[in-house]
């Protein structure tokens, strides 16, 4: 797989720090500068695996001791043979420059840490888009990607998801006893194949729990950035 381009985006950030609509321009010039920043600190890994999927009383991945409970992976995988887990970092040195940062300047690190969290979720983006080319020559559909934590599925399974994957070893992703994993700008996810077209659930605030609560909602916006 070849070289994933990683983006910190400024309006993704300012989203993530609890802003709504477009921030003004001495707070926009400073959330790029934060975001050139962890570009320049970013450096990306990950590991892939691909797992035939098995069902009993949950959902399991075969070879593994891997067991996805609850009902929303359930039903993200219902029309799955295999998935494809993961995990992605965007490395130590954005961790030590946000820390470095939170010494002299609290406001600056809060932009750096906004801009590192929208910079791993631009590396999923990437890796998923490249998986997605890559299953859809084999004539196999992609799911959205979910990961522990989201909906009923249990954060207690993070230890084990990534024992699966080697991620200590292989790219230097390890996970606390509070399941917190180092570096922090982490993510692991479970992204479902299929031989089927699958309805995407991220375009869209119709399946989202929080839409009667939504203050983006509230102000004529998404948290997707897009005007309702």
């Amino acid at each position: 797989m070849e070289k994933l381009n990683i983006h910190a985006d400024i309006s993704e950030a300012y989203r993530y720090m609890g802003g709504v609509g477009a921030p003004e321009s001495s707070i926009k010039n400073e959330l790029q500068r934060a975001a050139t920043a962890i570009e320049e600190a970013v450096s990306p890994r990950f590991v892939v695996k691909l797992c035939d999927i098995g069902r009993s009383s949950g959902v399991f991945l075969k070879g593994t001791n891997l067991c996805l409970e609850g009902r929303s992976i359930a039903a993200l995988l219902h029309d799955c043979d295999q998935c494809i887990i993961l995990c992605a970092t965007i490395g130590n040195e954005v961790d030590a420059l946000v820390r470095k940062c939170q010494i002299t300047d609290m406001s600056f690190a809060a932009m750096l840490d906004a801009c590192a969290s929208s910079a791993v979720e631009s590396l999923c983006d990437a890796l998923e888009s490249e998986l997605k080319v890559e299953y859809g020559a084999q004539g196999l559909f992609i799911t959205d990607r979910f990961s522990p934590g989201y909906g009923d599925l249990p954060l207690a399974i993070q230890p084990s998801f990534c024992s699966v994957l080697d991620t200590a070893r292989k790219i230097g992703v390890v996970v606390s006893e509070n399941r917190l994993m180092t570096p922090l700008k982490s993510v692991t996810a479970i992204i479902g194949l299929s031989k089927n077209p699958q309805r995407h659930f991220d375009t869209g605030c119709r399946d989202c729990e929080f839409i009667k609560s939504c203050k983006y909602r509230e102000n004529g916006v998404t948290c997707y950035g897009r005007a309702l």
